[in-house]
């Protein structure tokens, strides 16, 4: 895969890095990678790289991830519950789920930004601090009964909007923990820990609403903010991959849009994650409307399907882990969640739906993984932070429009063609854009190794004077 700076490419068996002008990155481990022109590192052959959590910063990073992600999802499940209790109205549970993610889209642009021109860990440390003490306002307001629905909607609002800031951020900092050898590993990482958290945080949300009411989970999310707080305070800095930071210029947004489009490899990513954000996101709550409408006699129905799904991420994860992630699995996987999605529509009981649902989930964490890390990889470094925030934008952009239409087909014809369409659109569109760009010479599709032959995909390199290659001004911000 090219980056546009140069005439490299990446095919369906060869590394993910980009390759591109720029300096070495700080802090890379000798012996075990070498420094890309790009200053990304990658493993040198026939060397092993230590395991990821040999070291003291991935360990300390992963450990207050973990925590403080179990604690988000048990308040994110109670407030959606107290919300619905408090107002009795599906409008109001709507518009306190929506806000963030409207406030998130209207602001990831100044996270990007942000996580460009600040040391990374600095970032989070002010974003978890403001976080953690919005959470314990909330808890304050609940615990004295004072929480009205207009609280919950405000601080839906502030909540998305220091996410805008701190998820680019957490993208940029994960790369300096891990450095570029480990890069695909701590992105696998990262999804695992999101997706266990989510099952481990919606099991405890019941039962601590129970026992401590909405104030007291509050509470302990606050104080779980700690733990990532502690985490980070305790990260040793000399110890961190530092990303190379040019003189001369303020980071622009207008920079990184006009770097990620003269970047064929980025423009594909882009494209890819574009198109399974509008269309292939929309599953879980139209599983929720499907096991409503026709597996109400099934207890937990939804539940089940959640769980299988989070398995599937499970194996999902340990695939990533295990192989290399590269732009030909990132392009069959989006096929193949398509045609999974296809599948999903048209089984008839619960348990020929988790047995559809299971590949879902593990194709599901091979693509995010592999979306992520080659995202970061393709794209030199002093750019990172605002390329995550465009790939961010861009994914949630088409989850919130993509949710928004599948619900509406859902409620005129039924989920089941709802479901039916996003994986058709995800198939068609992405082979449509493989076809296109195999058609006009800008990808090739070719078999390859003689004992077990397999597909490989690679952008073919532009020649020289090719009107897409960046202008000089692109690789550094002038």
């Amino acid at each position: 895969m090219t980056d546009g700076t140069t005439g490299g490419t990446t095919d369906g068996s060869a590394d993910g890095a980009a390759r591109g002008p720029g300096g070495p990155t700080d802090g890379a481990a000798r012996g075990t990678a070498e420094t890309t022109p790009a200053g990304t590192t990658r493993p040198t052959p026939g060397v092993r790289a230590p395991g990821l959590l040999a070291s003291r910063n991935p360990r300390l990073y992963y450990a207050g991830l973990i925590v403080s992600q179990i604690g988000t999802n048990t308040q994110l499940v109670a407030l959606g519950w107290f919300t619905y209790q408090l107002s009795h109205n599906a409008l109001a549970l709507g518009v306190v789920t929506a806000a963030p993610i409207f406030t998130m889209l209207l602001f990831s642009q100044v996270g990007g930004l942000a996580a460009d021109r600040f040391p990374p860990r600095r970032v989070l440390l002010c974003t978890h601090s403001l976080l953690a003490l919005l959470t314990l306002l909330l808890s304050m307001l609940a615990r004295s009964g004072s929480l009205a629905v207009w609280h919950l909607v405000a601080g839906a609002l502030c909540v998305g909007t220091i996410n805008a800031i701190g998820l680019p951020t957490e993208q940029v900092f994960v790369s300096e923990v891990a450095g570029d050898a480990l890069l695909r590993r701590a992105v696998t990482l990262n999804n695992v820990i999101l997706n266990l958290s989510l099952v481990v945080g919606s099991s405890l949300a019941g039962p601590l609403m129970g026992a401590v009411g909405l104030g007291g989970v509050m509470l302990l999310n606050g104080l779980s903010y700690l733990t990532m707080l502690t985490a980070l305070l305790l990260v040793r800095p000399a110890q961190l991959h530092v990303r190379p930071r040019r003189t001369g210029g303020r980071p622009r947004v207008r920079s990184a849009w006009g770097y990620v489009w003269h970047s064929p490899g980025l423009t594909l990513l882009l494209l890819v994650i574009g198109t399974v954000g509008l269309f292939g996101t929309s599953l879980p709550s139209l599983l929720l409307l499907l096991t409503s409408t026709e597996l109400t006699a099934q207890a937990g129905a939804y539940g089940i399907l959640l769980a299988v799904i989070s398995v599937g991420s499970l194996v999902g994860g340990w695939l990533t882990w295990r192989t290399n992630v590269v732009l030909g699995t990132v392009l069959v996987g989006s096929l193949l969640l398509g045609v999974l999605e296809l599948a999903t529509s048209a089984m008839p009981s619960l348990l020929t739906l988790g047995l559809v649902l299971l590949p879902v989930g593990v194709v599901s964490l091979v693509l995010r993984a592999g979306l992520l890390s080659l995202a970061q990889l393709q794209t030199l470094p002093e750019f990172r932070g605002r390329v995550m925030a465009i790939f961010q934008l861009v994914y949630r952009a088409g989850w919130f429009l993509g949710t928004l239409a599948a619900t509406w087909v859902a409620q005129t014809w039924g989920p089941r063609p709802a479901i039916a369409l996003g994986g058709a659109a995800v198939t068609l569109v992405v082979a449509a854009i493989v076809l296109v760009m195999t058609a006009s010479r800008a990808m090739s599709v070719s078999l390859v190794g003689r004992r077990g032959p397999r597909v490989s995909i690679a952008l073919v390199p532009e020649p020289e004077g090719r009107h897409r290659r960046p202008p000089r001004h692109l690789a550094a911000d002038s």
